[in-house]
């Protein structure tokens, strides 16, 4: 599926339809992919910002050279503990997934374990800020309420607070991969 098909999919989403992957809740969207779709997920707030791994800690970085590209770029694959969410595999560490340990995001080699596959799972929900229908935020399955957002521009999880400043930090854009 390329990802301007995946848009077109999301945006239908908004309007309350099921449709091919894309299963809905009571409360939002929530996006199901059956096939590995890579992209990048660009900061709401930090236009100039995106998802990615260094040292094998999440951050939230401005990309600018190859290495960066690559960290910045994931396959999004069905949930490894639930497949009506997702998971987030690195393109430059394949069998590496972003997870959430000690509320912190982490890229880490797979597991064949409950904990990991709950950890690295999460369902990827209507946006918390903002009125854009290419906007998402990031629940954590294990932890719900809880989302991926930056703080200080490191990434962790937390419970939402209502706050517009957790909601613009924990909204992000799926674009297309910065790495191909």
């Amino acid at each position: 599926m390329k990802l301007n098909s995946l848009k077109k999919f999301l945006s239908i989403s908004t309007l309350g339809l099921s449709v091919c992957g894309i299963f809905l809740t009571s409360s939002s969207s929530v996006y199901s992919q059956n096939s590995n779709e890579v992209v990048s997920f660009r900061s709401y707030n930090y236009s100039d910002r995106y998802i990615r791994h260094r040292n094998f800690l999440g951050y939230l970085e401005p990309i600018s050279d190859e290495l960066g590209r690559k960290d910045a770029t994931y396959k999004i694959i069905p949930g490894l503990a639930n497949s009506k969410c997702s998971s987030f595999e690195s393109v430059n560490f394949p069998g590496h997934f972003l997870r959430h340990e000690n509320l912190q995001i982490k890229l880490s080699r797979r597991i064949n374990q409950q904990l990991f596959r709950e950890d690295a799972t999460f369902c990827i929900k209507t946006r918390l800020f903002g009125d854009n229908p290419h906007n998402w935020s990031l629940e954590s399955l294990n932890l719900p309420g809880h989302y991926i957002r930056h703080k200080n521009f490191e990434l962790w999880i937390e419970a939402a607070d209502g706050s517009d400043l957790f909601r613009q930090d924990a909204t992000f854009t799926i674009t297309n991969p910065l790495y191909k």
